[in-house]
């Protein structure tokens, strides 16, 4: 593993999580719907500018059907994820959304018909309890913002069935012409809802509006380019370093300061997601096929 392949993972979640942070400013000016638009359109536009410049692959038009499946579930997820961050604090959000691997693990489980093993079972009931340690917390404020609890709680189901889906797409499209078509399709669909009522940009909102989208799609090539030379164990720790961050700016952006059940329910998310990665990495070693060795 080469160290730089680790930084810029690093530097690729820091600007996620910095892109949920801007998510949540505009939160005051725009609706979930029109959050999204913002996002998806400006990813859209900086990956057409890389993908043009560093000469990547287009999405390929023939599979335009699974373009727009993809699309319309990362538009729900979107819209869950950006209501919940703009009504509960930012750190909250972040590890609600860490619970989709264990959501993808219970999809695989439902719909094909895979064998879990038994530290499966573990690590789905911690992620479960880890949340639900939050929502019976209540929020940072003390605010009992049902709705924002509710879309925190779906954001991360939808977003592991699109990760499923993704499974089914990956050899369809590089990951770069993936991550645009998807981009430019939920962007598309969420036209006709965030367009209607959409502010004249304010102070803030000028800086705010690419903001969103460039972090967003430069986080994405900074992970993409990391993860080339970053072993899938090793990712997992930059994964679990979202919290910190989404802490961080929670607090710096927002005067946001984490209680202790957001530590408690973090870990026990944290201790799932581990888990579930030990035993999908002990059954990938199990059904790996044995080359035969030179002779």
């Amino acid at each position: 593993m080469k160290i730089g392949g680790l930084l810029l993972c690093f530097a690729g979640m820091a600007l996620l999580c910095a892109m949920d942070a801007v998510a949540k400013g505009l939160g005051a000016h725009l609706n979930a719907f029109q959050i999204g638009f913002v996002r998806y359109g400006g990813a859209a536009v900086w990956l057409v500018l890389y993908v043009a410049l560093a000469r990547q692959s287009w999405p390929k038009l023939g599979n335009w059907r699974r373009h727009v499946l993809r699309g319309l579930l990362m538009v729900v997820t979107a819209c869950l994820f950006f209501y919940g961050v703009t009504h509960l604090p930012l750190a909250i959000a972040t590890a609600l959304a860490m619970s989709a691997p264990i959501y993808v693990s219970l999809f695989g489980i439902a719909f094909f018909k895979e064998r879990p093993a038994p530290v499966l079972a573990i690590a789905i009931v911690l992620g479960i309890i880890g949340s639900a340690v939050m929502v019976i917390g209540g929020d940072a404020s003390g605010a009992t913002d049902i709705t924002g609890w509710i879309a925190g709680l779906l954001a991360p189901i939808t977003y592991a069935a699109a990760i499923v889906l993704l499974k089914h797409h990956a050899d369809d499209d590089s990951a770069v012409a993936l991550t645009l078509s998807t981009a430019a399709v939920a962007a598309l669909v969420l036209v006709p809802l965030a367009l209607p009522g959409f502010p004249a940009p304010v102070d803030q909102m000028w800086w705010q509006l690419p903001l969103i989208g460039f972090f967003g799609a430069c986080g994405f090539v900074l992970l993409t380019t990391g993860l080339r030379t970053t072993p899938a164990s090793s990712f997992a720790i930059v994964d679990y370093a979202s919290l910190l961050w989404a802490a961080a700016f929670g607090f710096v952006f927002f005067a946001e300061v984490p209680q202790l059940r957001f530590w408690i329910g973090g870990a026990l998310i944290v201790a799932g997601c581990a888990l579930g990665m030990v035993a999908t990495s002990r059954a990938a070693r199990v059904t790996e096929p044995q080359t035969p060795a030179a002779s």
